[in-house]
């Protein structure tokens, strides 16, 4: 004989089968986000840089030779001569843009103008040093400049030091520690004569299509 199940018997198989079909589905949905997360990853937007591949160079980092602070003359031969803008094209036509490593150094220049100034006694209030500074600030961030500078022992009851600490200021000095003053440092970077040739480049065949 065939035995019939109970009420209570169909309605444990009914329950057992809606859980069973359920966690199937929740584990297909999963698997197929899964699968779509890894075949599409989030697009990161990058920041819009010359189409150049810049070559890594090494830098060593010295106390001024050049670039007195108020040699003008000097520090203004750290912008091209016809500028710090390119001509790049652009979804619809050529678009100008700035280059923001002479944005920099322009704005680095902006404030060595300011503080000469005030040093000399002007008391004049520079917005564009203010924004500079900040661009100052950010570009420094930005970059992470990772490189591990020594540390030597000086004396900061010293006001003249330049670093180092010497014998006879070992006997008198209370206040010794640690500090890194970057000179003669090897820092990792990126080509700026690369830069700099591509931009000269750029802006001279820029002259030739208008002229």
């Amino acid at each position: 004989m065939i035995s019939i199940p109970s009420h209570q018997s169909l309605w444990f198989i009914v329950l057992i089968s809606f859980l069973l079909t359920s966690m199937l589905n929740v584990y297909s949905i999963h698997k197929i986000r899964t699968s779509q997360a890894v075949q599409n990853p989030p697009i990161i937007p990058l920041a819009l840089e010359l189409p150049l591949p810049l070559n890594p160079v090494v830098l060593n980092f010295l106390f001024a030779q050049h670039y007195e602070i108020t040699n003008d003359t000097e520090w203004a031969t750290l912008i091209p001569d016809k500028g710090t803008h390119v001509h790049l094209p652009s979804h619809h036509s050529s678009q100008e843009f700035e280059v923001a490593l002479y944005h920099d150094l322009h704005c680095l220049n902006i404030i060595r103008s300011v503080f000469v100034s005030m040093r000399d006694g002007s008391t004049a209030h520079s917005p564009e040093a203010e924004q500079c500074l900040g661009t100052i600030r950010q570009a420094i961030l930005c970059t992470a400049d990772v490189t591990l500078e020594p540390a030597e022992l000086v004396c900061y009851d010293d006001d003249e030091s330049d670093g180092g600490l010497e014998e006879e200021e070992k006997e008198w000095c209370t206040n010794v520690g640690p500090e890194a003053s970057g000179n003669n440092v090897d820092h990792r970077c990126r080509d700026w004569v690369q830069v700099r040739e591509f931009v000269q480049k750029n802006q001279k065949n820029q002259r030739n299509q208008n002229d």
